[in-house]
C-alpha cells in the first residue's frame, strides 16, 4: 500500500534511486522493463519505511533520509542492500570525523582557558576549612594553622591554579558501600547469595572497545599538557621505546598529594563482603570463586589515571575497615620499587600479604606496567592459596581516548586440596578487551567455567557472584597518623607542601629526597 503525498514529496524521494543508479556497474543492467520494476520496488520500500519512532537506525545524507529498521533489510532485492549500504558508509564516515575533532587537542593552547581559577579557589579554601580527623597534620599545629590563615588572605597563582584542578580531580569519590558498621558488614557476608542478574552489565566507565576510559576532558587536556613538557625532558627515550619509568624522576607538577601507598590500600575493598564470606565457606571451590571476585571486582576502581608520588624507602601506611580488617604497607626497595603489604581479617581469621615489584615502560602514545608481585591468602584453618598480577596497558597519552586495560593471565592455585584456576583477560573472541574466561580445576578435571568482565560481572558456571551495579566496595579508611612513627606517608614534607598547594616548594622537598635516597643507595654498595 502506498502513502498518499504531494507530487513533491515523491520527486525527493526518487532522488537517491536517479543517484544510486548512477552507481550501478554497467554489466549489471537489464532490459528497461526489469529495471524500471526494480526502480519502483524500492520507491515504495522508501514510501512505506517507517517513521522516526519505529525501532531502528537513523541513516543520514544530504540528499537523502531514510530511516532503515530489519524489516525493510531482509528478503530485499540486491538492488536494495546496494543502496543501503551506500547510506551507511556515509554515515559511518561521518561518524568517524565527527570522533577525530573531538579527540584532537591543541597542545599550544593555554591552561588558563581550561580551568576556572576563582572556583577552584574558593574550593580549595573550603577544603582547607573542612578538615577530617584522617586528614590532620599532627606536628606543628600552631604554625599550620597560621599558613592556612595566610593561604586565605593571598591571591592563587595561575601555575598554583592549575595544579589545584589536578588536586581537586584527585579526591575521587567512589560509590563505596554506606552500609560499613560492623553489624551490617557482617548481616552482608551471612546473607551472601549469587545474584540472579542476567544482564550484559558493564561499568559506566568502560570504553567500548575495553579497558576503563577517562571521560573527563578537562583532565584529559591537562594530563597532556603536562606530559608534553615531560616529552622535552625524555623525548629520546620514550621514542625508543625502552624507557623504564621507574628510574626517571617527574616533576611534582605532574603529581597529585597522595603517595602510591594509599592505591595498594584500595585493593582490597571487596574483601570485607568476599574474603569474610570465604572465611565460613567449607568448600574449597566456593573459596577460590569468592578469591576470585575479590580480585578481579576491584580493578575498574583502583586503576586511575592520576600520577601519585613514589614512596620513599621506608615509607609506610595503614589503614582499616569498619568489620575490623586492618591493612598495612610498605615500602622496602627503591630500585626496583617494591612495596610489601599485610591485610588482617576480623579476629585473625585471615591473612592477605605479599608485594608489588612494578616495572613501567613508555612509548609515544602508551604506558605498560608489568607487576612481577606475588599475592597470598591464608586463612585460619591454613588453607593458602597464592596467586600473581596481571598487567595494566595505558594508552592514549596524547591522542585517541585515554583508557587503561588489564592484560595477562592470573592464576590461583591451592595446593593443599590441588585446586588451581586461570584467569585470562582479553580472551573472548568478538568481545571488548575487559571480557575474561577461564577455569577452575580440581585434580586437573574441570569443575566449571570462568567469564565475565572485570569491568561488569564475573560468572562462574554461568550463576554471577559479582555484579558491578549490585555490589559495592567498602572504602579503607586511613588511620591518622602517629606522632611517633615519622616514616608515615603523610609526614612526607614534599606531600605536606603538595596539599598546600606550594608546588616549588614541593619540588624542592622532593628533591632533596631523592637526592637522599640516591646518598643512602652508595653507602649500602659493598666496597671493592
Amino acid at each position: 500500500m502506498i502513502c498518499c503525498s504531494s507530487s513533491k514529496k515523491k520527486d525527493e524521494n526518487k532522488k537517491p534511486i536517479e543517484i544510486s543508479e548512477q552507481l550501478i556497474p554497467d554489466n549489471h543492467q537489464g532490459d528497461r522493463s526489469c529495471r524500471t520494476n526494480q526502480q519502483q520496488e524500492v520507491e515504495l520500500e522508501i514510501e512505506e519505511r517507517p517513521k522516526k519512532n519505529s525501532v531502528g537506525y537513523q541513516v543520514q545524507d544530504e540528499n537523502v533520509s531514510a530511516s532503515i529498521c530489519p524489516s525493510f533489510v531482509v528478503g530485499k532485492t540486491p538492488f536494495t542492500l546496494f543502496v543501503i549500504s551506500l547510506l551507511e558508509k556515509q554515515q559511518n564516515m561521518k561518524k568517524e570525523s565527527q570522533q577525530q575533532e573531538e579527540i584532537k587537542i591543541d597542545f599550544q593552547e593555554d591552561l588558563s582557558v581550561i580551568v576556572s581559577y576563582p572556583q577552584i579557589e574558593a574550593e580549595v579554601k573550603n577544603n582547607e576549612k573542612d578538615k577530617s580527623q584522617l586528614e590532620e597534620i599532627p606536628d606543628q599545629p600552631e604554625v599550620i594553622q597560621e599558613e592556612d590563615e595566610e593561604e586565605e588572605d593571598r591571591e592563587m597563582s595561575e601555575e598554583e591554579a592549575k595544579n589545584a584542578a589536578i588536586y581537586k580531580w584527585a579526591k575521587e569519590i567512589h560509590d563505596y558501600n554506606t552500609d560499613n558498621t560492623e553489624e551490617l558488614i557482617l548481616k552482608a557476608v551471612s546473607n551472601f547469595k549469587p545474584l540472579q542478574s542476567k544482564e550484559e552489565s558493564r561499568s559506566t566507565l568502560a570504553h567500548k572497545d575495553g579497558g576503563k576510559v577517562c571521560k573527563n576532558k578537562k583532565l584529559i587536556r591537562t594530563l597532556r599538557a603536562i606530559g608534553k613538557e615531560l616529552i622535552k625532558q625524555i623525548g629520546k627515550q620514550i621514542l625508543s621505546g625502552n624507557l623504564n619509568l621507574t628510574t626517571v624522576s617527574f616533576p611534582i607538577k605532574a603529581m597529585i598529594p597522595k603517595s602510591a601507598l594509599e592505591k595498594v590500600l584500595m585493593s582490597s575493598c571487596l574483601f570485607p563482603l568476599y574474603i569474610n564470606r570465604a572465611v565460613l565457606e567449607k568448600d574449597p571451590i566456593e573459596r577460590m570463586k569468592l578469591i576470585i571476585c575479590a580480585t578481579l571486582g576491584n580493578f575498574y576502581l583502583n586503576c586511575s589515571f592520576l600520577k601519585p608520588l613514589n614512596p620513599i624507602l621506608g615509607e609506610t601506611i595503614s589503614g582499616f575497615y569498619q568489620d575490623g580488617t586492618t591493612a598495612y604497607v610498605e615500602q622496602i626497595s627503591h630500585h626496583p620499587p617494591i612495596s610489601y603489604f599485610l591485610t588482617i581479617g576480623p579476629n585473625n581469621s585471615y591473612k592477605f600479604y605479599g608485594y608489588y615489584n612494578y616495572e613501567a615502560k613508555a612509548g609515544v602514545n602508551s604506558l605498560s606496567l608489568k607487576n612481577k608481585g606475588k599475592r597470598f591468602l591464608r586463612f585460619a584453618d591454613g588453607e593458602l592459596i597464592e596467586y600473581n598480577f596481571a598487567g595494566e596497558e595505558y594508552s592514549g597519552s596524547f591522542w585517541g581516548p585515554m583508557k587503561v586495560e588489564c592484560k595477562g593471565k592470573i592464576t590461583f592455585l591451592d595446593k593443599k586440596n590441588d585446586i588451581s584456576a586461570c584467569v585470562e583477560l582479553d580472551s573472548v573472541r568478538w568481545k571488548a578487551s575487559d571480557y575474561l574466561s577461564g577455569e577452575i580445576k580440581n585434580k586437573g578435571k574441570k569443575v566449571c567455567k570462568i567469564y565475565g568482565s572485570y569491568m561488569g560481572y564475573i560468572e562462574f558456571g554461568e550463576i554471577r557472584y559479582w555484579d558491578v551495579n549490585y555490589i559495592r566496595p567498602y572504602e579503607c579508611k586511613v588511620f591518622k597518623p602517629n606522632q611517633f612513627l615519622l616514616s608515615d606517608a603523610s609526614f612526607r614534607p614534599d606531600l605536606r607542601q603538595l596539599k598546600r598547594n606550594k608546588v616549588q616548594e614541593a619540588q624542592k622537598e622532593k628533591d632533596d629526597l631523592e637526592m637522599q635516597q640516591r646518598q643512602d643507595a652508595k653507602l649500602r654498595k659493598p666496597k671493592k
